[in-house]
């Protein structure tokens, strides 16, 4: 009888470790598929509410340094028939519609922003062979971008977006 007890007693823990790591196992399944559903249901929520500004020409524009490690580089980022788009020396730019925010190149693929919506808000300089744009109006320099404009014979227009 007492082996019988032992026998059972240690089953019984055995049986409760299973359930116990079966239960772990289920948490960490449930809270990951959370994470998931939140993460998409944040990206779904996001496209709607840009899809649902009235005014894409209130926006603001900040930019994303490059930090120590990463290379000096220029990046194209939107291309259409008539115009290229490259970043310059900046990792990303972020287009916010009030509390919503988008990357540049989202937001010209979108057709959120336009070339001319972006020109009405800068100033320009003619320089040697380009034109540079510039937005001075904050004294953040998150906020502070130049945007060069070099036309191309025969060919596509092409704009730099940089740090001033």
């Amino acid at each position: 009888m007492k082996k019988e007890r032992k026998y059972f007693k240690k089953k019984f823990v055995k049986m409760k470790f299973k359930i116990v790591v079966f239960i772990f196992a289920l948490l960490i399944v449930i809270c990951s598929i959370g994470i998931f559903l939140n993460y998409h249901l944040f990206i779904i929520q996001k496209v709607e509410r840009l899809n649902k500004v009235r005014d894409y020409t209130e926006y603001k524009i900040k930019l994303d340094f490059l930090t120590d490690s990463d290379e000096y580089n220029e990046r194209l980022i939107y291309e259409t028939e008539d115009e290229r788009f490259y970043l310059s020396g900046v990792k990303e730019i972020y287009v916010y519609y009030g509390s919503t925010n988008t990357t540049l190149q989202d937001a010209f693929e979108r057709g959120y922003l336009t070339l001319e919506i972006l020109k009405d808000n800068l100033s320009s300089e003619i320089g040697n062979g380009y034109t540079k744009y510039a937005f001075k109006g904050s004294n953040n320099d998150n906020e502070q971008y130049a945007m060069y404009e070099f036309e191309r014979v025969n060919d596509k227009t092409d704009y730099y977006f940089t740090t001033i």
